[in-house]
């Protein structure tokens, strides 16, 4: 597996970083994760703008232009010869001390990896998954909800509880009993021709295909609505699924051991999922019938 470390194109198993990066010490930066459709990298400048915010927030360098990312992408993707697949950049602040307070300035870490997508992602969306529910919320306050932050033992603990109890995802309820999102996607319920997903003030992961999703169902003429939603809606829905990047729209058709509606991906579900399709399929069209973009020497494309 082929990485972009910091300018260079590395093996995975040689690329290195500082024993004293804050990244592994403290958790100190912020990630971003898109996917790639036959080779091209999809919604690329919504996720380094996303990225860029966070980075914002905690004091860290900026990751640079969105085009830049987009191009070291496909190279990534073409290296590693996967057209399909995940592709995440990761910035830390570097070696910058190890107490909390940054000692001094140094450049930060810039790191591009890329990842096959599951081989049943297909088998997934057509029948749906099953997911439980966790007995803790997320592991950031509310207010940090929409950082993707490098640390998140929440996610790693119950992501685990899921795998162990044989499901693809868990959802986080928080103190007030609300289902608030899942580990690593957002999570929508339908319930009377309506389609309903916690706001963004819940402290949610502002998700870029959650995003597109609620576009595309106002588009379609569906009732949407931002609203918190209790364990007990949920498992009242007729229709639950979850949206990624990665993913994109993936049906709920069991929660814990009870089954959502007939126990078989909905209508709206299927609707949004054709949408979503139609969506992606029309923007990699045009990306394609565009010039790639130039980038700028030196820029760490060898």
């Amino acid at each position: 597996m082929l990485v972009w470390l910091n300018g260079r194109w590395l093996a995975a198993r040689e690329a290195r970083v500082s024993a004293l990066d804050r990244g592994l010490l403290h958790g100190d930066g912020v990630y971003d994760t898109w996917r790639t459709y036959d080779g091209r990298p999809f919604a690329v400048a919504l996720h380094v703008r996303r990225l860029a915010a966070a980075a914002r927030r905690l004091g860290l360098p900026s990751p640079g232009p969105p085009a830049l990312w987009e191009r070291r992408s496909r190279l990534l993707a073409a290296r590693n010869h996967l057209p399909d697949a995940a592709v995440r950049l990761t910035l830390t602040r570097g070696a910058a001390g190890e107490t909390l307070v940054p000692e001094r300035r140094r450049p930060p870490t810039l790191l591009l990896t890329v990842r096959a997508l599951p081989t049943d992602l297909a088998a997934r969306q057509r029948a749906g998954v099953c997911v439980v529910v966790l007995t803790f919320s997320r592991d950031v306050a509310p207010a940090w909800g929409w950082l993707k932050l490098i640390g998140h033992p929440g996610a790693v603990l119950g992501r685990s509880i899921a795998s162990r109890r044989r499901a693809a995802e868990a959802l986080y309820v928080n103190g007030t009993g609300d289902v608030t999102e899942a580990t690593s996607a957002n999570v929508f319920i339908c319930e009377r021709d309506a389609l309903v997903t916690p706001p963004l003030s819940a402290g949610i992961l502002p998700g870029v295909t959650r995003a597109i999703v609620l576009a595309l169902a106002r588009r379609s003429g569906l009732a949407v609505r931002e609203a918190a939603i209790p364990l007990a809606r949920l498992r009242r829905a007729r229709e639950v699924f979850l949206t990624a990047s990665t993913t994109e729209i993936l049906p709920v058709v069991r929660v814990d051991d009870r089954r959502v509606g007939d126990g078989q991906p909905g209508a709206i579900t299927r609707l949004l999922q054709v949408r979503y399709a139609r969506h992606v399929a029309s923007t990699m069209r045009s990306a394609r019938s565009q010039p790639s973009p130039p980038v700028a020497r030196g820029a760490g494309l060898r």
